[in-house]
């Protein structure tokens, strides 16, 4: 028999939002796929230097980028389709200083791609140097052969102050050298550093002169090690190495709905009360990417028939305003909605244990937090304890806590530690491939041997992380979710992990107000 609160209701039709004019005109639209890959650096670094303009490029892509770019279009944007990365050069040399020389595959890429801003310059291949020289351009520098760190030592006092002036957190782009078509336009356009790889040393020392609340996008060679490195230089990563059109979109603006807020009953004897929570919500790539269109997240039919709660970044309201503003218009309301929390780590991806500053980095989640309508933050930490959530739950912003340790996420098997009055609550139990233990069929197992008294026994409760990349094989972990809910004993209630988090509070801490 199923759990109680489920199937009661459908998706509804989004809300109605009418967005601010995004100042573009015209969109030079270019298929990737009919370029080399030397023509798609050049044309991304050119994307990034034009992007303020009213006439833009955009680089062709489905999933969220190709629904955004359908609201343009009916906004009023024209598009034209770009015949060669030449005839762009053409189109818009007056933006175009000169080049900086490279060679693929090497250092030199990011060297180039870190330039290429403050420069005003496109980043040029060895093998098309004649072509760029017939096009107009001279070279205004060759860094073939140079690498981050010599290159931060020659340029450094490029990237310094830049924080400073434009009054934003320090800026770091972490990019491989084979990724030469993707995000490099966000860095020109925001006149990042690019790096990838540093030695331990190098990174603290190039993160450090940058500045302060450093925000590093894209991704490292290793997921522990670079989470680690940057946390320990106060900062937070966001995976973005393969995003795409950043450089436009965060001019795009946004009117942002009001996220559906859950009507809580109160908990009742006899009852057990799950939320489910799908993970990996700070991967911008993949929520600005094909998130939105794939059957095993937010295209799955099962979306609307129970409540869910998603993991979301809160700085998609800063470089994707339209992706979060789509989220909130198309979640489902009523009783079965699709809710929001903010994850994985706060404001950005960080291991709590190692920041040096949590009370700054409590301080920047509650403001983005604030700004993105969201109550309740996760925590993932490593080698550390509940009781670092301190700093977060001081903050009047905040309404709970969802404590995630790094391996395994459910470490601390639903424990909660209390701070005045509001929870930080571990999860209980996770749905991830292959283990028996973590299926459909062995988590609802395991919810049916809970208590059934929420309102005196906080055993009554359990929080399920849903692991964003299992259950392929089934159709992904949304399936995974209503597999487990028709598993689920009599008497159990499926809420939001803010409904949660009401009803612990309500029961054992300080009510919400």
């Amino acid at each position: 028999m199923g759990a109680i609160i489920v199937l009661t209701s459908c998706r509804v039709a989004p809300v109605p939002v009418e967005h601010p004019s995004s100042g573009l005109e015209t969109l030079w639209v270019v298929d990737p796929e009919r370029l080399s890959p030397a023509e798609q650096t050049l044309a991304l670094t050119l994307q990034g230097l034009v992007a303020e303009r009213s006439e833009a490029i955009w680089i062709q892509d489905g999933g969220m980028y190709a629904l955004v770019l359908d609201d343009l279009v009916a906004e009023g944007v024209t598009t034209q389709q770009a015949g060669s990365v030449w005839d762009l050069l053409s189109t818009f040399r007056d933006a175009v200083a000169g080049m900086v020389l490279y060679d693929l595959g090497t250092d030199s890429i990011n060297v180039a791609t870190s330039l290429c801003g403050p420069l005003q310059a496109v980043a040029v291949d060895g093998s098309l140097q004649t072509k760029a020289e017939a096009a107009g351009l001279e070279v205004l520098a060759d860094v073939r052969g140079m690498d981050e760190v010599a290159a931060f030592a020659e340029y450094g006092a490029l990237f310094t102050s830049a924080a400073e002036a434009e009054g934003r957190p320090a800026l770091l782009i972490e990019q491989a050298e084979s990724k030469n078509a993707h995000l490099r336009d966000f860095a020109v356009a925001r006149r990042a550093f690019t790096v990838y790889d540093l030695e331990s040393d190098d990174h603290m020392r190039i993160a450090t002169a940058l500045g302060p609340d450093l925000t590093a996008f894209g991704w490292g060679p290793d997921e522990y090690a670079w989470i680690h490195q940057i946390s320990s230089e106060g900062g937070i990563g966001l995976a973005a190495d393969w995003s795409r059109n950043l450089s436009v979109l965060q001019r795009v603006p946004a009117t942002l709905p009001e996220r559906p807020h859950p009507t809580v009953r109160p908990a009742k004897e006899g009852e057990r009360i799950v939320a489910f929570v799908m993970s990996d919500g700070d991967n911008i790539q993949w929520m600005g990417g094909q998130f939105v269109t794939a059957e095993g997240f937010w295209a799955n039919p099962h979306r609307g028939e129970f409540a869910m709660t998603w993991e979301m970044a809160p700085l998609l309201a800063e470089v994707f305003p339209r992706a979060l503003a789509r989220f909130y218009a198309e979640a489902s309301r009523g009783r079965a909605i699709d809710d929001f929390v903010v994850g994985p780590s706060g404001v950005g991806y960080a291991f709590h244990n190692y920041l040096p500053d949590r009370v700054a980095f409590a301080r920047r989640t509650a403001a983005a937090m604030r700004a993105t309508d969201l109550r309740v933050t996760t925590m993932l930490n490593a080698n550390g304890g509940m009781e670092q959530s301190v700093e977060l739950l001081a903050q009047p912003e905040i309404m709970g806590v969802i404590y995630k340790d790094w391996s395994p996420y459910n470490a601390k098997e639903g424990r909660i530690y209390w701070y005045e009055g509001k929870p930080c609550v571990s999860y209980r139990y996770i749905l991830w491939d292959p283990l028996p233990k973590n299926s459909p069929e062995g988590v609802a197992a395991a919810i049916a041997n809970l208590p059934a008294s929420p309102q005196t026994d906080q055993n009554s409760y359990a929080l399920i992380n849903v692991h964003a990349w299992s259950f392929g094989d089934i159709g992904g972990p949304m399936e995974a979710v209503a597999r487990t809910i028709e598993l689920l004993p009599p008497k159990t209630r499926v809420v939001t992990a803010e409904e949660l988090i009401v009803l612990l509070r309500e029961n054992f801490g300080e009510p919400v107000e």
